[in-house]
């Protein structure tokens, strides 16, 4: 059973209002309480109404007070009210604020299926409170009769517009009428559609769904609960969590909630989550080459020209899918993205085909600026990772290695998997035992005094680590003349044995300037 317009007719603080529509109204269904305060159909107005996510089924008090006397502006609220999915409008004040009820709101309600009533005209004794106590009152009782609501509350959506047809109005539904926040995950914990409550509060469905993989305790004020919905083609299993305020729900209410979803994943499943691709990229790095198959076949994608990646990784926070969306934007100006997805808390923006050096420059320079605005970690470039098996292993690398290249070639805005293994290697190093690091940079630092020490070993890691090997950018580092640094390059050269740059030789030295940047971070 739902509370319907002639329900609410019916109440002590509507005596003497008066259907003006059709007496169908009447059986149209009330769930939810709202106020129409902005009234001038503006631009703002109508930004503002996009950005409100309605629940549908809301009655609407109003008296039109900044366009009492605009008959087209109140008639183009009531199209838009009905747009939104809600049932109909009570107007306050008639005669007192609005003149009267013009004819063509009635028609314009009538046309577009929507209810509006009239409060006893020029009564001053009137309040929003007592009407928005006594609606709302009856709304709780009635869901407190009848626990059973998912097959009704499924009818009422398939009565709203065909825009709320969808999975996300039936979870803002039942997170309105339970008082919980719930969200849906696929099988690798990757966020599908969420409805938190109250409507405005930011959840971290990341750290939750980090807790229940690790199987770690986290600490909330709330209940935690998991389920398990339904097992989709399209999706694979789909999760539950239910954050419940107060008391842990009875199995049977649960029972609802996971029926009315299943039946909304059956009918709208295909709009369960914003078109995303996180499922290929969990193909690739558990190693499931049927399902990978399978699911770029799903996504039209030719995963045999896909050959390079960035990955931003500790791509976290809440702003993280607004982020996520602008850097998508950003990429498509340099290349077309087969994938521009968040797993495992790291970013993963996969461009088709093969570009040229100075596109990649570019782009990676777009990156880390927006990047370096949000103080959001260094983009890694991933070339020539052609196999899932390469994927899998730059994924790994970036893992371990991306915080201490950030570290040692902190002058670069993006950073390589060449410039992560020098990292992975120097920390190794670093990690060897205090004996052996002693007696490793002992054998370096020993081939020069101490009164050029610094300055030699300064002029080498910027050299080799910053400016690619170029003399002049490296005196402009170092506030130089050119000639200096070439003085300084030979003197190292007759140091080594070897022109400093020249390689294979030259890869111990990198080794050493990872060791000596890593270690004199720790110190600071």
């Amino acid at each position: 059973m739902t509370v319907t317009i002639k329900d609410v007719l019916r109440l002590p603080s509507m005596r003497g209002a008066v259907l003006l529509t059709d007496s169908a109204g009447l059986a149209k269904p009330v769930t939810a309480v709202s106020v129409l305060e902005y009234s001038d159909p503006t631009p703002m107005q109508k930004d503002l109404s996009n950005k409100i996510k309605y629940l549908g089924d809301e009655l609407v008090l109003t008296a039109f007070a900044s366009v009492a006397n605009d008959v087209a502006a109140q008639c183009a609220n009531i199209r838009q009210m009905a747009h939104y999915g809600d049932t109909g409008m009570i107007l306050f004040y008639v005669g007192l604020l609005m003149p009267k009820v013009d004819p063509q709101l009635i028609e314009t309600a009538n046309a577009v299926g929507y209810v509006l009533i009239m409060m006893p005209p020029k009564d001053k004794s009137l309040a929003y409170s007592s009407v928005i106590s006594d609606i709302m009152q009856e709304v709780f009782l009635d869901r407190i009769n009848n626990p059973v609501f998912a097959i009704d509350m499924l009818k009422r959506v398939t009565k709203l517009p065909d825009t709320l047809h969808s999975v996300d109005t039936v979870l803002r539904m039942l997170s309105d009428r339970l008082h919980c926040s719930i969200a849906l995950l696929d099988r690798d914990y990757q966020l599908l559609q969420s409805a938190a409550w109250p409507a405005e509060r930011q959840e971290d469905w990341d750290r939750f769904a980090a807790a229940e993989q690790q199987h770690q305790p986290i600490t909330d004020d709330r209940i935690i609960d998991w389920e398990t919905v339904s097992d989709t083609k399209q999706w694979g299993m789909i999760r539950l969590l239910l954050l419940i305020d107060g008391r842990r729900m009875n199995v049977y209410t649960r029972s609802q909630i996971i029926e009315a979803i299943q039946i909304a994943l059956d009918l709208w499943g295909h709009e369960a989550g914003p078109v995303n691709k996180v499922a290929l990229l969990a193909a690739v790095m558990e190693d499931e080459p049927i399902r990978m198959r399978h699911l770029g076949e799903y996504y039209h994608l030719d995963l045999s020209q896909i050959h390079h990646m960035w990955l931003i990784p500790n791509f976290q926070g809440l702003e993280r899918h607004a982020h996520q969306t602008k850097l998508a934007a950003l990429s498509e100006k340099y290349a077309p993205i087969a994938i521009c997805e968040r797993y495992n808390g790291m970013l993963f923006i996969v461009p088709s085909g093969d570009l040229d050096p100075i596109t990649w420059e570019k782009w990676g320079n777009a990156l880390a600026a927006q990047c370096h605005d949000w103080q959001a970690a260094v983009p890694v470039r991933c070339q020539d990772v052609t196999t899932p098996a390469l994927v899998r292993e730059a994924v790994q690398l970036t893992q371990e290695a991306a915080s201490d290249a950030a570290v040692i070639f902190y002058r670069q805005p993006v950073l390589t998997l060449g410039n992560l293994r020098l990292a992975k290697t120097a920390r190794e190093k670093l990690s060897a035992g205090e004996q052996n690091i002693s007696a490793y940079l002992n054998r370096w630092l020993s081939l020069f005094n101490q009164r050029e020490q610094t300055e030699l070993l300064q002029t080498l890691t910027t050299y080799l680590l910053d400016t690619h090997q170029n003399a002049a950018a490296t005196a402009a580092f170092l506030y130089v003349h050119p000639n200096t640094v070439k003085y300084r390059l030979n003197k190292l050269a007759g140091r080594f044995g070897f022109p400093v740059g020249q390689m294979p030789d030259s890869w111990a030295l990198y080794e050493l300037c990872g060791v000596l940047r890593l270690a004199y971070y720790a110190k600071q």
